[in-house]
């Protein structure tokens, strides 16, 4: 990949990723009921958070200096010589596609290979190892299965605590919250 690509890819496509995924979480979820709007919003915070909370843990227990303090390479791109695991930017990409997944799992596949774009270029950009961006998707990958499974429960808790304007009478019963995929 040419290195104004790559730079482009490594520092912008997340942005332009969360923009393109914004568009289409619109256009699936706006014929939803509300409580399957509300179950998605449940898990996305849910995976949001921990997986940010994962992150902080696995960055304060293990380290790995970015590559270019240690082998010699020059980044592409001007940075700070902290820690480089997890890689934020991975995070974030694999953050939006589990929201797309939530939303529909067949529509994830693109915004998967947006994000494997975003990781390469993070990496051949000399800002990261592969551990790097591999450990930010498995602190995603591991709150998006605490998230699967604690989603619908703690949807059902909170919708008799919305106020009623904001519901539909029909889609208010816990039983309109079916299996999430």
């Amino acid at each position: 990949m040419p290195a104004g690509l790559t730079i482009f890819v490594a520092q912008y496509l997340v942005y332009l990723d969360g923009l393109a995924a914004l568009g289409l979480l619109l256009f699936l979820l706006f014929r939803r009921s509300h409580a399957e709007i509300v179950r998605w919003a449940v898990a996305l915070v849910l995976v949001a958070v921990l997986a940010y909370i994962f992150a902080i843990i696995g960055g304060a227990v293990y380290t790995d200096p970015r590559p270019f303090t240690q082998d010699h390479v020059k980044p592409l791109i001007a940075h700070a010589a902290d820690n480089g695991f997890p890689s934020d930017h991975a995070l974030l990409a694999a953050v939006i596609v589990a929201a797309v997944f939530l939303a529909s799992p067949l529509w994830a596949l693109p915004f998967v290979t947006l994000a494997v774009l975003i990781d390469w270029a993070r990496v051949g950009g000399g800002l990261h190892h592969v551990g790097d961006v591999l450990g930010s998707s498995a602190f995603v990958l591991a709150a998006l299965v605490i998230a699967l499974v604690a989603a619908p429960a703690l949807t059902r808790r909170l919708l008799p605590l919305i106020p009623a304007s904001w519901i539909r009478e029909d889609t208010r019963s816990p039983e309109t919250i079916g299996p999430f995929l």
